[in-house]
């Protein structure tokens, strides 16, 4: 099952302080049962941690998808140097979190357009040798943040439910700041699960912290960006 028994040991086994996985506790059990058994070694506090920051979705698709297996050192590597727009995604909801969404194309371009606002407002925080495949990525990874706020805020979500509070971020400075907030929360609770599931030194948890840092810093620059535009 696409190394989950392999990725799933890997884990139990850094988490007993076990010499060497053993995936066989895990071949016959399908993916969502793998990790059950594995949520369940990890104690009702820890479960905590990373079920309010990823759901079961998530957790499968980034296992999956972001860590290889290091087989001579029985470690997960986390592939990539940074999260990108796709990292966002998987740790939003997991692969089907977009697809499933049936935004209105009139929300669609409402969510087009404040990524397009929110880079420019962000720019000065990036190098300026970006290349358009970088760029394109960040615009991408803002929709994506703009697309799991509405889904939040908008319980039991409609086809044009969400406009209403799309439009209002453009419009008030408090909307805004509130969304840049939630993003840097959001960060910090990933940051922490990333932790517990990964440990401390995974490059998935240390990618997630650089990101709750950079969020903190975003937040400003948007206050910054959008005082300086009230006063011109």
């Amino acid at each position: 099952m696409r190394n989950f028994a392999v990725k799933f040991a890997i884990l139990k086994a850094r988490l007993t302080g076990e010499e060497r996985p053993t995936p066989q506790a895990f071949l016959d059990l399908t993916p969502e049962e793998m990790l059950r058994r594995y949520m369940g070694a990890l104690g009702e506090e820890n479960t905590g941690v990373v079920m309010f920051a990823f759901s079961d979705k998530a957790v499968l698709d980034i296992l999956d998808e972001e860590f290889e297996v290091d087989m001579e050192r029985n470690v997960l590597l986390f592939r990539k140097t940074y999260l990108d727009a796709r990292s966002i995604r998987l740790a939003g909801g997991g692969r089907a979190s977009s697809e499933t969404d049936s935004f209105t194309p009139s929300e669609l371009g409402l969510i087009n357009d404040l990524a397009l606002w929110l880079l420019d407002a962000t720019r000065s925080l990036y190098r300026g040798d970006l290349n358009e495949v970088r760029i394109e990525d960040i615009k991408q990874e803002y929709a994506e943040n703009f697309r799991v706020y509405a889904r939040k805020c908008v319980p039991e979500y409609e086809p044009g439910g969400a406009e209403f509070l799309l439009r209002n971020l453009f419009a008030s400075l408090k909307s805004m700041m509130a969304f840049t907030h939630s993003l840097t929360v959001d960060a910090m609770f990933k940051a922490d699960a990333a932790k517990v599931l990964f440990g401390e030194q995974s490059g998935y948890h240390q990618a997630w912290f650089r990101k709750q840092i950079f969020r903190h810093m975003m937040s400003k620059a948007v206050e910054q960006y959008i005082t300086a535009c009230m006063v011109d």
